[in-house]
């Protein structure tokens, strides 16, 4: 896995990642779904994907096809869950960031706090996990484990990155350094 892709880079992606989210909130009131992959050398992809047309059991895999198609060792995955508390009777919107690679996560969540006129006031941190139980972690584990793709994927999911990649961020993060 090497340098990269070690707590470290976890560390600084989760930072990143949250950051953005932060940001995106504030400026533009959107909270888009998406997955960034970093490869052992460095290249990393940024994939806005909430007009991903998939059931979410295919997309999950899909998401697994696009990490190994990218020989990503690391990635951030980020998106809108409703949380729900039968004790007081409501439904929170939360705003999940996971960061991973095959032998550790990262996880934030925050909750969502709109105005009156649905716009996003902010975000209140409702904490951050991290461990290394990947299988028992939802969404942090599209590393771990294998995964097999039959012929019928391969070429579904394959079209289905050739026609989105053009609208995927590619950045090198080696050259940050």
């Amino acid at each position: 896995m090497g340098e990269l892709a070690s707590g470290a880079l976890l560390e600084e992606l989760f930072e990143e990642y949250s950051e953005w989210y932060l940001c995106l909130a504030g400026d533009d009131g959107v909270l888009p779904r998406s997955i960034s992959g970093v490869s052992g050398d460095g290249r990393q992809f940024i994939y806005m994907i909430d007009d991903l047309e998939l059931h979410h059991m295919a997309r999950n895999k899909y998401l697994r096809f696009v990490l190994d198609q990218n020989a990503a060792m690391a990635y951030a995955y980020a998106g809108l869950a409703l949380r729900g508390d039968s004790d007081q009777a409501e439904i929170d919107e939360v705003l999940d960031v996971v960061v991973a690679d095959a032998e550790r996560y990262i996880i934030g969540h925050w909750k969502v706090i709109r105005r009156e006129d649905g716009a996003i006031a902010g975000l209140k941190n409702l904490g951050t996990r991290q461990g290394d139980d990947l299988q028992k972690q939802p969404a942090s584990w599209f590393l771990s484990g294998s995964i097999r793709f039959n012929e019928a994927e391969m070429a579904r999911f394959g079209s289905i990155w050739e026609a989105d990649r053009p609208g995927v961020t590619f950045n090198d993060r080696s050259a940050w350094s």
